[in-house]
């Protein structure tokens, strides 16, 4: 519908390649000129052709040794260019582009290839918000995965984990990576890896280290277009190493276990490093990958003096740490400065050790959100602060949110509150995504996610659940939630896996 309006670059056609031609009572409702209707399915002989020219995947479906009577099922209708179809391949939603996968055999492998699962992911899409959160079932050890919508009327059920504990599940991170969520069940203890949009999911290796201080992420290599698992672990005093760090490649040919980086990190880096997992382990705080890196908030209040460190990241592609410098609203003053004991239910307790800050990725660009709640000259509001440029070091301010009216109402009384990422509901509008946390009582927590207009500074209510949390190692509870991210990324069985689906007896019913 109104192809004409799409602003992608038109791909090239195929020399010698025939024009798509599809019968008009055939059309798909959601894609006209592309799907032949089920009852032609047996005559639906066309296969996707792939080639890459100057940087461009044009792809044209060329016509088979059809006979006169195929060829004349599909006369009467019109034809689209090939880059038009493309076009419109790529702009489907993940559950079409299933179904498609079931027509035959050449569309099930065209929609498979890792040249149209990747053209799918880096093609913008406007989708209404979704969100994925887990919970647990009546039977004990088991856990339930969800995908909620605000505008749907009810919520939508992905998949079960019978050997997963729900108290004891957590999602690791608020939003996926390139459509990857990672899953943790702290009792096991286990990760999982699921794409919510497809409904697969595996559970990864054990780990070596099994310890209580340690942060987890999952990154992309766009290097090798691998997914991986990366942990940094604080070592106990008996340790040789303060600090270590594992990772894991998913899906790759190399082995599949847990193995120590190609870079270690520097040993003018291990104090920072340390500090960042203690950091992410107390106050919930995962990583946020943004760029190919893994990027980690050093906690400044451990240090004498201002740290030259305020975030510590990892390369995925050259698996090699580094670290970025202060924002420039690090000063000396904010160590020895006591924050305001104010009064009144409207005011937030302050929570000693921490200044308020946390990281998020927007734009595919990290970011510091400044909590300033418990300033005294902050006015009330949230700063997200961004680094364009890691290079440079140069924090610029981006957004500001001001607590005023409702949203100080919603927003001031929580304990905690997080940015968590970024939506596009249209072309022009974007929202702020905006998480609470708030303590109800004995192992009961209220926990809200918001979206804030930033033209009209208006705040919706998306999502309200309450959680019971049998133990909390930190100072606030894990996440159960994260965003939804449309994406036809492989999950891939891991050895143990494949050993064990091999080995079972063949289902006689």
């Amino acid at each position: 519908k109104k192809i004409e309006s799409f602003d992608a670059k038109p791909l090239a056609p195929v020399e010698g390649a025939a024009r798509l031609k599809v019968h008009p009572e055939a059309i798909h409702p959601a894609c006209r000129g592309i799907m032949c209707s089920r009852k032609r399915e047996e005559d639906c002989l066309y296969h996707a052709l792939i080639s890459k020219r100057e940087g461009n995947i044009a792809i044209a479906m060329p016509s088979s040794a059809c006979n006169q009577r195929k060829k004349a099922a599909f006369s009467g209708g019109g034809s689209l260019p090939d880059e038009i179809i493309m076009e419109v391949l790529l702009r489907l939603p993940v559950k079409s582009i299933l179904r498609f996968r079931a027509v035959c055999r050449s569309w099930a492998v065209f929609f498979s290839t890792e040249q149209f699962c990747n053209l799918h992911m880096a093609t913008p899409k406007i989708a209404p918000l979704k969100l994925l959160f887990v919970s647990p079932t009546s039977r004990p050890g088991s856990t339930e995965v969800f995908s909620c919508s605000p505008s749907g009327p009810k919520d939508d059920l992905l998949f079960t984990l019978d050997s997963a504990c729900g108290n004891s599940m957590q999602v690791v991170m608020p939003a996926p990576c390139h459509g990857l969520t990672l899953l943790f069940d702290a009792v096991a203890p286990a990760y999982y890896i699921c794409n919510a949009a497809t409904r697969a999911v595996t559970r990864l290796p054990p780990f070596r280290h099994s310890v209580r201080c340690t942060s987890t992420g999952l990154g992309f290599d766009a290097w090798t277009r691998k997914y991986k698992v990366v942990r940094l672990i604080k070592g106990s005093r008996h340790d040789n190493e303060s600090v270590r760090c594992e990772v894991y490649t998913h899906g790759s040919g190399y082995g599949d276990c847990w193995r120590p980086p190609t870079g270690g990190i520097p040993f003018g880096l291990c104090r920072f490093a340390g500090a960042a997992v203690n950091n992410a382990a107390f106050f919930s705080l995962p990583p946020v990958f943004a760029n190919g890196h893994l990027h980690w908030l050093v906690q400044p209040s451990l240090f004498s003096k201002k740290p030259r460190a305020a975030v510590i990241s990892f390369s995925l592609a050259e698996e090699t740490f580094s670290f970025v410098g202060p924002p420039p609203f690090w000063t000396s003053e904010m160590y020895s400065s006591t924050p305001l004991s104010a009064s009144g239910p409207e005011f937030v307790p302050f929570c000693p050790g921490t200044l308020g800050e946390h990281l998020v990725q927007i734009d595919n660009q990290p970011c510091m959100v400044r909590d300033l709640r418990y300033n005294r000259n902050g006015g009330c509001i949230l700063e997200i602060w961004k680094l364009p440029d890691r290079s440079s070091c140069a924090w610029s301010l981006n957004h500001r949110i001001s607590l005023l009216g409702r949203v100080a109402t919603d927003l001031r009384q929580p304990k905690v509150v997080r940015v968590i990422g970024s939506t596009c509901t249209s072309m022009s509008t974007k929202k702020i995504l905006i998480a609470t946390s708030m303590h109800k009582i004995c192992d009961k927590f209220q926990k809200k996610v918001y979206t804030y207009d930033l033209n009209s500074e208006s705040l919706e209510t998306i999502l309200s659940i309450t959680e019971a949390h049998a133990s909390l190692e930190g100072m606030n509870p894990s996440s159960r939630f994260s965003l939804f991210e449309e994406s036809l990324a492989p999950v891939h069985e891991t050895v143990e896996e494949i050993k064990l689906s091999t080995t079972l007896p063949p289902n006689r019913n």
